[in-house]
């Protein structure tokens, strides 16, 4: 009996030992060849984001459907003026938000202002258990949400020293889109059917995700800007344009966007203003967040809430805030793929959120 279970103890732990430096040996791979896989990772995401308009572009009009070139032409001018205009408006809008908070009178006098009121009537009793109180000024204060929003931005915006290597992979993987299949077909003959339907499901599922949470984040966004515009919050739409971000971070995204106008509302606006727009920021986030992505996009992701945790820190460690966005949609590309192998479902199943008992 002994016998035969120390095979399987060791066959275990090599499958362990095995299986532990496949992750260490990825990891090594993506932090090191962060120039080449990141641009392809955005690239990949951009694919899947303008299918849905090319197929109505081309759906829609004529001289597009007998130019199907046509149609990435159009996106790619709506999409350059697009961003072109939300660069201007929030590069003015930090611009202001900055000197809002360095003028005579500005957010920071009206902090030290509301802090010193708040601890003459010793209203911080806690803070010496949890932290010093200077630990917790120097948290809250509008220099550091200042600096805070501008990490965030500026990490997201180096990757656009990269587009040129981003553009050059779209315009690949929109060549390669016909006679890939066909490769492939010939390459791995015993192979084809497991791999046209990890591409097939990949493809659906990574598309659903991106549009459906671009959809959803956009329209949050949206809200975010105009409450805080409404209720005279400055860097409106700063902190709309970082809610837009951030919301496509899973699990901390949505607190991470509504922390800093929240803190800048408790310094600008009476209590019960705070409040109320503050029940107003967490009733958007529950509409988009619980009830419309879900319907939009038909499913979930899948996977288990501690799995896209230590996603989104271990893809934050290694490419930063936009690491943290596009790790997601490697994570449910990796799943999938697990799962067409009888070898490592195992591992889908353990990243999966919820699976089916067989009788």
């Amino acid at each position: 009996m002994g016998a035969t279970e120390s095979p399987r103890i060791r066959s275990k732990s090599a499958t362990a030992a095995n299986f532990s430096i496949i992750l260490m040996v990825l990891y090594l791979v993506l932090v090191n060849l962060k120039p080449i896989l990141m641009p392809l990772a955005i690239a990949i995401l951009i694919y899947f984001l303008i299918r849905a308009p090319e197929k109505y572009l081309i759906d829609r009009y004529e001289f597009v459907a007998k130019l199907p070139l046509m149609a990435y032409a159009i996106i790619l001018f709506v999409g350059s003026l697009g961003v072109y205009a939300i660069s201007i408006l929030l590069y003015n809008n930090i611009d202001s938000f900055i000197d809002e908070v360095n003028a005579e009178g500005g957010l920071r006098d009206k902090f030290d202002e509301k802090w010193e009121n708040l601890s003459e009537a010793n209203l911080y009793g806690l803070e010496d258990v949890i932290t010093s109180q200077e630990t917790i000024q120097n948290v809250l204060n509008p220099e550091s949400i200042q600096r805070f929003a501008t990490i965030i931005l500026a990490d997201v915006a180096s990757f656009m020293t990269t587009m040129l290597t981003v553009a050059i992979f779209v315009v690949f993987l929109i060549l390669e889109e016909k006679s890939l299949p066909g490769r492939l077909k010939v390459a791995f003959p015993e192979s084809y059917d497991r791999l046209e339907k990890i591409v097939a499901n990949s493809s659906e599922s990574i598309s659903t995700y991106v549009i459906s949470k671009a959809t959803c984040s956009a329209g949050q966004a949206t809200v975010l800007t105009i409450l805080l515009w409404y209720m005279g919050i400055p860097g409106w739409f700063l902190f709309g344009t970082l809610c837009f971000l951030l919301d496509f971070i899973p699990v901390l995204g949505a607190l991470l966007a509504t922390i800093p106008p929240l803190i800048i509302a408790l310094i600008v606006l009476d209590p019960l203003q705070a409040f109320l727009l503050g029940a107003l920021m967490i009733a958007n986030q529950q509409l988009f967040g619980s009830f419309i992505e879900p319907n939009l996009s038909g499913q979930k992701l899948g996977i288990s809430p501690l799995v896209l945790l230590l996603t989104v820190m271990v893809s934050a460690s290694v490419w930063g805030i936009s690491g943290a966005i596009i790790g997601v949609p490697i994570m449910i590309i990796a799943r999938i793929a697990l799962e067409e192998d009888e070898k490592t479902r195992p591992i889908a199943l353990m990243l999966a959120k919820q699976v089916i008992e067989e009788e």
